[in-house]
């Protein structure tokens, strides 16, 4: 039988530890580069955190639970508590959202296909780990990755307008041409 080397378990375990923390890193990573760009930063953390209310109303109101071998284990970790409020529904993934959400965010705001394609990477490797791990099946992934993206893409359409908003037209001076 196969046998993994000790370098090539590091390695996956490393995949999955930059997947389980995605969007956490995405959100750091964010924040290093808009720091010279206060109001993009600004409306981005916001749309971050109202991202994240999103994500427990929506988990209230569909009430899907995550996936598992067994419902009964489900409904034990439950009566135990060790799932609690909004954690013990699975659609759609708040992991999967969050991540998207920066992904969407970032490709419009900088514009910058290696950013964005790095971006990806690791959102992509977030929602796999999500499934790996049965934290979640693909629907509430592929649902979570739409949601964030398409909430990151109108934070960026608000930012965007705000920018323009505070600019302001000058009074004519009459100065000679």
């Amino acid at each position: 039988m196969f046998e993994m080397s000790y370098a090539l378990q590091y390695v996956i375990k490393m995949i999955d530890y930059i997947g389980f923390f995605g969007t956490f890193l995405l959100l750091l990573i964010t924040i290093a580069l808009l720091k010279n760009k206060t109001t993009l930063l600004t409306l981005y953390i916001v749309g971050y955190i109202l991202n994240i209310g999103l994500n427990v109303v929506l988990k209230g109101l569909i009430q899907e639970p995550r996936p598992s071998e067994d419902l009964r284990i489900f409904n034990a970790y439950i009566a135990q508590g060790r799932r609690f409020g909004f954690d013990r529904y699975g659609m759609p993934s708040g992991h999967a959202q969050g991540a998207f959400y920066s992904v969407g965010f970032i490709l419009f705001a900088l514009q910058d296909p290696i950013i964005t394609i790095i971006y990806l990477i690791i959102a992509l490797n977030t929602g796999y780990q999500r499934i790996k791990y049965k934290n979640h099946t693909l629907m509430q992934v592929i649902c979570g990755s739409i949601i964030g993206a398409v909430m990151g893409y109108c934070f960026y359409l608000f930012s965007s307008k705000k920018i323009m908003g505070s600019l302001k037209h000058k009074k004519d001076d009459d100065a000679p041409i």
